[in-house]
């Protein structure tokens, strides 16, 4: 069912070229200790699928009896400001997250790699996902809003662009608030001519013990690529994780949104192989509980 959005004018400029190279991730499982979590069976999955040239899927299982509340992924190699994470939710019933990577229609010559996170957990009180889809656009740029049910937390976000057949509108934010979540995106440099629209998943649940939330935004300016790390408090763990980029105009891409330790959350993008005059940041949210 489709739902209203919301649309912000957006203008362009070029910029010198840039480029950015990050380290590779560890193919295979990789589950986070720490301590004993709010919510029983906390446990943190990823999983990196193959490296080459082509659109691919990754997706991350939960062990048996749990379900996922949170996730995120990167894009590693090479080209990572040409390769969009155009869709990052967790699949129906809950039980993985799933990442898809694609390239812009120039295409990148190197190969790379989609890894997929999830955050897992015993169902916690009130789990629910509710999930809406903006109205199609022609514009530049784009947002919606996908809210609880009345009394619940968001705790974990979902966001996809549809309508282009390979990366040319970029999924700049997965923003969690604390009764919501905002995915928006942007045409890239060289325009979208036909219509797309934004799919948006909400993970909710009845207020975490101890929950907290903590944004941090990295430094505000033009640079090929940027990072920031949010961190929980002393003794709190990471449940949720959200990121989005600030005044990229469609010409920078998400290469990170994930749980990177079990008390860190790390954000990365990357400038288009034509690179960006103007400023912008990566911002993160880390959703933490006792």
């Amino acid at each position: 069912m489709r739902e209203g959005s919301n649309r912000r004018p957006l203008s362009r400029r070029a910029g010198a070229a840039g480029g950015a190279v990050l380290s590779a991730l560890v193919l295979g499982q990789l589950a986070l200790t720490g301590p004993v979590a709010a919510v029983p069976g906390l446990s943190f999955k990823t999983t990196t699928g193959p490296s080459n040239s082509s659109a691919k899927t990754q997706n991350t299982t939960c062990p048996a009896g749990t379900r996922v509340i949170g996730g995120g992924g990167a894009i590693t190699g090479s080209g990572l400001g040409q390769v969009g994470m155009d869709i990052m939710v967790p699949l129906v019933g809950g039980t993985a997250y799933s990442v898809t990577g694609r390239e812009d229609e120039n295409g990148v010559a190197g190969n790379w790699a989609v890894t997929a996170n999830a955050i897992c957990a015993t169902p916690p009180p009130g789990l629910v996902t509710v999930s809406g889809s903006s109205a199609p656009s022609f514009g530049t740029s784009n947002w919606f809003e996908k809210s609880c049910p009345v009394g619940k937390r968001a705790i974990g976000v979902g966001g996809a662009v549809v309508g282009a057949s390979n990366s040319e509108v970029v999924l700049e934010d997965l923003r969690i608030h604390q009764n919501s979540v905002v995915v928006a995106g942007a045409e890239d440099g060289t325009g979208f001519a036909g219509s797309w629209w934004l799919d948006a998943t909400a993970i909710c649940a009845d207020p975490l013990p101890g929950e907290q939330r903590v944004i941090d935004d990295s430094v505000y300016s033009s640079a090929a690529t940027r990072t920031i790390t949010a961190t929980c408090s002393a003794g709190k763990r990471v449940h949720g994780v959200g990121g989005e980029i600030v005044g990229g105009e469609g010409q920078v891409r998400l290469t990170q949104m994930r749980a990177t330790t079990s008390t860190t959350v790390t954000v990365s993008a990357a400038e288009d192989e034509n690179g960006f005059s103007g400023n912008w940041k990566v911002r993160a949210y880390a959703v933490c509980a006792s």
